[in-house]
C-alpha cells in the first residue's frame, strides 16, 4: 500500500507540473470546462434519446402503401409487405433504416421502384411503382416478363396476362434492351398497315424476325451493324412502294415476307382466302 501511494503521488506531482501552465491561464481553464460541460451535455442527450427511442411506443407497427407514380397498385400484397417489415427490416421509429428498407421492398415481385419514409411516431409509408408488364421474354433459361421500359422481371405469369395480351420477345443473353427499342422503329415502319408487332425475335445470329397483328411474318434480315441497318431500312422502304401492287393482286393471302434479299423481297401465299 505504501508503495502504491508513492507511485500515485509521484504520477499527480507529474501531471501537476506537465498542466501547470493551465491551472495559472483563467481563459484556458473556461475553454475547458465550456468542452467538458457541452460533452457532458451532448452525453445526456444521447443517453435521454437512446431510452426514449426504445420505448415500444415507437416500434414500427403499421405500415402505409401507396403509388409513387399515380396509377393503381394492382399486384401488390399488404400482407406481404407487412411480412416483410417484420421478417427483414429492424430498428424502430428512429433506427430504422429507410434505404435498406427501400432495397427490401424492391426486392418484390412487381415492384420496380420504391421510396420509403417515416410516419409518426411508429410507422413508415412505402410509395410503390409497379412494374407495367408488357410482354413475355423467352431468350433466358426461365421466361421472364418484360415492362414498359425494356427492363425484365420475374413474376407470376397468370397476374400478368390477366386482361392484357402479352407481347412475345425473345433474344440472345442481355438483349432485351435492344429488342425493345427495335420493337418502336418496327411498329413505325408498319404502322402505315394500321397494324402493331404482337411478337418480336431477335436470333443468335442477329436476324430479326416480326410477327404483326394482322397475322403476317416479317423477315427483316441481319443487324450486326450500321451497313445492315441501312440495308433493312431501303427493304423495308422498297416494301413499302411496291405493297399496292402486291396487295391489289394477291390481297390478303400473303401470310409472310422475306425481306432478306438486296435487291428485292420473297412473299409467301397462304390458303387463307
Amino acid at each position: 500500500m505504501k508503495f502504491i501511494r508513492q507511485f500515485f503521488s509521484i504520477v499527480m506531482s507529474v501531471l501537476g507540473g506537465a498542466l501547470s501552465p493551465v491551472w495559472n491561464h483563467a481563459k484556458i481553464l473556461r475553454m475547458l470546462s465550456n468542452v467538458l460541460f457541452v460533452i457532458a451535455f451532448l452525453s445526456i442527450t444521447a443517453l435521454v434519446f437512446g431510452w426514449i427511442g426504445q420505448r415500444p411506443i415507437f416500434s414500427l407497427n403499421h405500415i402505409n402503401v401507396e403509388s409513387l407514380d399515380g396509377r393503381e397498385l394492382k399486384h401488390i400484397h399488404l400482407p406481404a409487405i407487412r411480412s416483410r417489415v417484420g421478417e427483414q427490416i429492424g430498428g424502430n421509429f428512429f433506427t430504422v433504416s429507410l434505404d435498406q428498407a427501400r432495397q427490401v421492398f424492391e426486392t418484390m415481385p412487381w415492384v420496380r421502384k420504391a421510396s420509403v419514409r417515416r410516419d409518426w411516431p411508429n410507422g413508415i409509408v412505402v410509395a410503390i411503382e409497379e412494374h407495367q408488364a408488357m410482354g413475355v421474354w423467352t431468350g433466358s433459361s426461365t421466361p421472364k416478363l418484360m415492362n414498359t421500359y425494356g427492363e425484365l422481371f420475374v413474376a407470376n405469369m397468370a397476374e400478368a396476362e390477366d386482361g392484357a395480351a402479352l407481347l412475345k420477345f425473345s433474344g440472345p443473353e442481355g438483349s432485351n434492351r435492344e429488342v425493345f427499342k427495335k420493337l418502336k422503329t418496327i411498329n413505325d415502319w408498319f404502322g402505315v398497315w394500321n397494324t402493331k408487332v404482337t411478337g418480336l425475335e431477335l436470333s443468335s445470329r442477329y436476324a430479326w424476325k416480326a410477327k404483326l397483328d394482322n397475322g403476317m411474318t416479317i423477315d427483316l434480315g441481319r443487324d450486326l451493324d450500321e451497313r445492315d441497318s441501312k440495308q433493312i431500312e431501303l427493304s423495308v422502304e422498297r416494301l413499302m412502294k411496291t405493297w399496292p401492287q402486291v396487295q391489289e393482286k394477291w390481297g390478303q393471302r400473303v401470310d409472310s415476307i422475306d425481306l432478306r434479299y438486296a435487291n428485292g423481297y420473297a412473299i409467301h401465299i397462304g390458303k387463307k382466302l
